[in-house]
């Protein structure tokens, strides 16, 4: 692991592994579960010293180091009453999650994260440094929205910044599982009652208090709390049996759902990395997978998928901490902009379900893999997108974001028809395939990636 200090130490460490044919990646947050971060017998280039975030309160430009967590861009930017679309999550990387895509509570109103990209600064396979955006590498530009992992190291990213000079309203709630019904009813009228301003999701977790499954919801109004609690009254007037919802700072907002960490701490080393003691435990196995719904959600279907996840719970309670979620962001922005302007290839009708299982013994690993993969795959063949009569990949794209697809998963269903275009421009900017432990476009039949 070579962890660097700045762009030319960060090429030199590029330029070796490809001149030696070295297994590499990148690690920023450091946040996959599918070992995109690491490399068994390789070279791992940590840039988690690379964390500056600067912000232009005139221009509403804010640009950020490789390594910068979103925490860091959420802290900058409210300094200046302003906010950048970003994560949900605050604590994992800028760059990974911004050059999949990148959804956030501001989706509604901006769009992804690479649509307010403005440019980015990038670590090409040969060492050599390369600014891309819509005028200097288009086409590079083009690429790096939406599978930028496989392109480089986006050392630098800057970002178009929007307004933000109030709270909002946030947080979560816990109902019972005889209340998925309701919750269920309020999620197949959210489309309709959208502004844009809101964000809602809902899934199923199994807090240590209970013996079953509750109904875990994260609320986000960019707004008031009184229009806030009107907007969610269908919710509140359930009566949930937690309640942590309130009036939050914008850079505290991006924190409310580190619940779902998949990284316990992370650790800040000085010299040489250390050697943790064989009983210490370093984590829970984790894996994340990605789906998609369309409204409105049949409620039937929805009690089955709970009854499904709440079995697993209870038969493997070393799981409990695994959470399945339907995440409602308004995708009218999204989808304003057509699939094939971005490598990024899932803006249609539908949105985002993500789950993270989580366990401890690694005899369970082949059974929990498979466990989620039935389940996710249900969810997307039984009320996904594909599953409707006039779908195209061309029109609706591919419904699956390339931030949750797992590696088992064929590359062209991430990709959809932007694929052919970016393996052309794999063999220009990548033609050896130094970069390809996210999602291996190689053209070879071996599309395996190595871990």
């Amino acid at each position: 692991m070579v962890r660097v200090t700045s762009t030319d130490e960060a090429s030199t460490v590029v330029r070796f592994a490809a001149n030696h044919r070295i297994p590499f990646t990148v690690k920023g947050g450091g946040y996959s579960t599918t070992g995109a971060s690491i490399t068994h017998g390789g070279i791992v280039l940590d840039l988690s010293n690379l964390r500056r975030v600067h912000v232009n309160p005139v221009s509403r430009i804010v640009t950020a180091q490789g390594g910068a967590l979103w925490e860091d861009i959420d802290v900058a930017a409210v300094q200046h009453r302003l906010s950048v679309v970003g994560s949900t999550l605050n604590h994992i990387g800028v760059a990974g999650a911004t050059l999949g895509g990148g959804y956030g509570w501001l989706t509604g109103q901006y769009g992804l994260a690479i649509d307010n990209l403005l440019w980015a600064r990038m670590i090409l396979a040969d060492g050599s440094v390369m600014l891309v955006s819509e005028d200097q590498h288009p086409d590079l530009f083009w690429a790096i929205r939406g599978a930028g992992q496989c392109f480089g190291v986006a050392i630098e990213l800057a970002f178009r910044a929007h307004r933000q000079d109030h709270p909002v309203f946030a947080g979560t709630l816990l109902f019972s599982a005889d209340n998925l019904p309701a919750i269920v009813e309020f999620a197949n009228k959210f489309d309709i009652l959208t502004d844009g301003n809101q964000g809602f999701w809902f899934g199923f977790a199994m807090p240590s208090s209970m013996d079953r499954c509750a109904i875990f919801v994260a609320i986000f109004y960019n707004g008031p709390q009184t229009a806030a609690r009107q907007f969610f009254s269908p919710l509140f007037s359930i009566g949930p049996v937690v309640n942590e919802t309130g009036m939050l700072p914008y850079d505290s907002l991006n924190g409310i759902l580190n619940v779902m960490d998949t990284v316990s701490r992370r650790r800040i080393l000085e010299g040489a990395d250390i050697t943790l003691p064989s009983d210490e435990p370093v984590g829970t196995r984790k894996s994340l997978r990605g789906s998609n719904i369309t409204l409105p959600l049949d409620i039937n279907f929805a009690a089955s998928i709970y009854s499904e996840f709440d079995g697993i719970m209870r038969e493997f309670p070393q799981a409990r901490d695994s959470i399945l979620l339907f995440e409602l962001l308004p995708n009218t922005q999204i989808t304003k902009v057509p699939n094939d302007a971005t490598a990024f290839a899932s803006r249609g009708p539908y949105h985002n379900v993500i789950s993270l299982f989580g366990w401890q013994d690694a005899d369970l690993d082949e059974r929990m893999h498979s466990l989620q993969g039935d389940i996710m795959n249900q969810i997307g063949t039984r009320a996904g997108i594909a599953c409707k009569p006039d779908y195209s990949v061309s029109k609706h794209g591919t419904g699956l974001y390339a931030n949750y697809a797992g590696h088992d998963l064929p590359i062209e269903a991430i990709f959809g028809d932007n694929l052919p275009r970016l393996r052309e421009l794999k063999k220009k900017y990548d033609p050896n395939n130094i970069f390809k432990k996210w999602h291996n476009l190689n053209t070879s039949t071996d599309t395996k990636n190595s871990i």
